[in-house]
């Protein structure tokens, strides 16, 4: 059935808590502090439309005088986007030729779709409306929360298609507002006078008797072009399902796992004990389980060492301890007994066989199934695992099953199992069939061969943040309702499923084709040089993860809408953390120069290394990052790993300001915005005294920092050992 397109009868207002609005705002327009915000807006107007007057007023525009611009912006406030602007020309040439084709825009049109990198519809209204604020109007988080707080139903989506239906409810706020604009500042109203209102509102507290409520994020916490109306309140999104779970996870985390499942099928989840690795397949399987109740029970079905009760539950996800005495795939898939001539079968075989009848009998309409295999390198992966590992990679049909079988036994006779059911002889893998492997490194666990890494998607679970986490317990939602969770379902199933594609689409080649063409030739680029670089030290990667990347590319910026999507370059990142260093295994000898020189590609502002000793190459970089021209100590390493975590943990926190606006302790004053929030650990503690001696953030030097974090990790793990590897 067709989406219902969106309406102004959508959406009602609440006339008693605009009056109520607008008495406070009409006081707050004549007090000190209003004033000086409506003179700093003024000059913001006055900026704005002197230099963005005209193409040719764009084109004199210096990157000082740009940046300079952008720095006002509501949008602007914790992006990088200034900063690029003084740091990477062909970026600023990118984004005043995007600045020409923007004014160009008329009334009622829908905005530009195309647009520079981390730039969306919160710059492109803002400087719209800054422009001509009598046409135009700005559609930003503060906006759209100041809205909410106004009325109740459903808005438009918060994209550049949408933009034109957002005007209905703009001018009818325009008309409210009128009588006080015009008496209070006495000038005629626009646009931006009701941005003024609706960004007071949204940091604004009104009593309503039993129901007070305070707003805590101010417009300066949420970055305006790393969210999107999917993130709104009013939708579950996967990462506060989680939360309600009574887990929390980082918003990138959430979407790189979900892409890299929807890409490949077979993630494997390692890291630090106790951080949720197992949890997240475990909710995650639960959510999409069609015989589950996630809000009141966790129903896994857990494979046994017999097949006694194995049918007790129709679950779609098996959790599978893994032993370490497993030498080969009979407790996986289970043998022929030659003592009582019948098949021992076992649950996953078992689990298997429904995962193929759904699909056999449904097709696209088929369930997902998840096998999660719980520390899953207790015993040799590349013994037990094997036979699915080939199968895995044979490539699909064109009916998207596995080209090549698992073969179950040799028998020329029907065999039987103990409960006298007939045993395939062979088994295709469907496409509905997903593997999720929970590891953790320790004296009792093996290492991964490349054989098992190349295969999968591995995703680290390192970082803790106990600020958030303790946010999400404390202030997460209490209740969701049984209406929420089917939207939510619904919505990861749809597009999981693929167009009946699931988990099989990386064997399409006309599927990898267009996510291949479509990436944007400095992401070909980025990956080429990247091989480039690694190909003489045999660390270089093959077609297969150049199309899984790829994939995982299309994917991520294009998530569900509760999901959350990634930029491409914070895809590509993920992506090559994910697919490219989990092969570096080695002593320092080995090592060494291809770390640095991958550290090296995920800067910015690269060191040329060709013709250059190793000691200058590295000299070289350092200066890049630290400004100071030196052989770097393991000391020195670990400052700018503590820096560049927590420069990115600041960077990412909006995200999770969002999904818990109560995360602020209601003590704080309403205008207080995340910058000022006192860290808690002496890790951000060391980096914020370090911080004050440079002028900019260490962050702002990579394009890639998530790969940058793991390079140098290892190259102190190298020089700590003599030895490093991805886990």
């Amino acid at each position: 059935m067709a989406k219902k397109e969106w309406t102004p009868e959508n959406w009602k207002w609440d006339e008693e808590k605009i009056r109520k609005y607008l008495e406070e705002f009409k006081k707050y327009l004549n007090s000190k502090d209003g004033q000086k915000e409506v003179k700093e807006r003024r000059e913001k107007l006055s900026m704005a439309q002197e230099l963005l007057k005209d193409e040719e007023s764009i084109e004199s525009l210096t990157s000082e005088k740009l940046s300079s611009l952008l720095k006002t912006l509501d949008a602007s406030k914790r992006s990088p986007v200034p900063t690029r602007i003084m740091s990477n020309e062909e970026y600023f040439k990118e984004f005043k030729t995007w600045l020409k084709n923007l004014i160009k825009v008329k009334s009622q049109e829908t905005l530009p779709e195309k647009s520079p990198e981390d730039i969306g519809i919160g710059y492109a209204s803002e400087l719209l409306t800054l422009r001509n604020p009598k046409e135009f109007y700005l559609i930003n988080n503060a906006s759209i929360a100041g809205i909410n707080k106004l009325g109740f139903g459903e808005l438009p989506a918060k994209n550049e298609e949408s933009y034109p239906k957002w005007r209905p409810l703009f001018d009818e706020l325009k008309e409210k507002i009128k009588s006080v604009i015009e008496k209070n500042l006495n000038k005629e109203v626009d646009y931006y006078d009701v941005d003024h209102f609706l960004f007071y509102v949204h940091k604004s507290k009104i009593s309503q008797g039993n129901n007070e409520t305070k707003e805590d994020i101010t417009e300066e916490s949420v970055p305006e072009d790393q969210t999107s109306d999917q993130k709104n309140e009013n939708h579950l999104t996967l990462q506060r399902y989680f939360q309600y779970k009574g887990f929390y996870f980082n918003q990138d985390l959430i979407t790189a796992f979900y892409s890299a499942l929807k890409t490949k099928g077979f993630v494997i989840l390692s890291g630090l004990t106790g951080t949720g690795k197992t949890k997240l397949a475990q909710l995650f399987a639960e959510l999409l389980c069609p015989n589950c109740n996630p809000q009141d029970k966790q129903n896994t079905q857990t494979a046994q060492t017999s097949s006694e009760n194995q049918n007790q539950c129709k679950c779609t996800h098996l959790f599978l301890p893994v032993r370490p005495d497993w030498r080969d795939s009979k407790a996986l898939l289970g043998y022929y007994n030659p003592i009582t001539r019948r098949y021992e079968r076992t649950p996953l075989l078992d689990f298997i066989l429904e995962a193929m009848e759904d699909y056999n009998r449904n097709k696209k309409d088929a369930s997902p199934y998840f096998i999660i295999l719980d520390e899953m390198n207790l015993s040799h992966v590349e013994y037990y695992f094997a036979v699915f590992l080939s199968v895995l990679e044979s490539g699909r049909d064109d009916n998207y099953w596995t080209k090549e079988t698992i073969k179950l036994h040799n028998s020329e006779e029907v065999l039987l199992d103990n409960n006298g059911d007939e045993i395939p002889k062979e088994i295709e893998l469907p496409p509905n069939l997903y593997i999720i492997g929970s590891v953790n490194i320790d004296e009792t666990t093996y290492m991964f061969s490349p054989k098992v890494l190349d295969r999968a998607f591995t995703i680290e679970f390192r970082d803790v943040n106990f600020n958030s986490y303790l946010a999400s317990l404390q202030k997460g939602q209490n209740n969701i309702s049984e209406d929420e969770l089917t939207k939510l379902r619904n919505a990861l199933l749809n597009d999981l499923r693929n167009n009946g594609k699931f988990c099989a689409a990386v064997g399409d080649k006309s599927e990898i084709k267009n996510a291949i063409n479509v990436l944007e030739q400095e992401i070909k680029g980025e990956l080429s040089k990247l091989n480039q670089i690694l190909q003489p030290y045999n660390l270089h990667f093959g077609y297969r993860v150049l199309d899984e990347i790829g994939l995982f590319v299309k994917y991520a910026t294009s998530a569900p809408v509760v999901v959350g999507k990634l930029d491409k370059k914070d895809a590509l990142d993920f992506a090559v953390l994910m697919k490219v260093l989990p092969k570096f295994h080695g002593p320092r000898q080995k090592l060494e120069r291809p770390l640095w020189l991958v550290l090296n590609w995920c800067l910015g502002k690269s060191a040329e290394f060709e013709n250059k000793t190793f000691d200058d190459l590295v000299d070289e970089i350092w200066e890049i990052l630290t400004d100071q021209k030196k052989r770097p100590s393991i000391e020195d390493l670990t400052n700018v790993i503590q820096k560049l975590k927590s420069e990115l943990n600041n960077r990412s926190k909006n995200e999770s300001k969002e999904a818990n606006p109560e995360s602020q302790t209601i003590d704080e004053n309403q205008n207080r915005t995340t910058e000022e929030l006192p860290e808690s650990t002496s890790e951000a503690h060391q980096t914020e005294q370090t911080s004050k001696t440079e002028n900019t953030p260490i962050i702002d030097k990579f394009k890639y920092p998530r790969t940058a974090i793991k390079v140098l990790t290892m190259l102190r793990q190298l020089y700590e050992t003599g030895f490093t590897s991805f886990a």
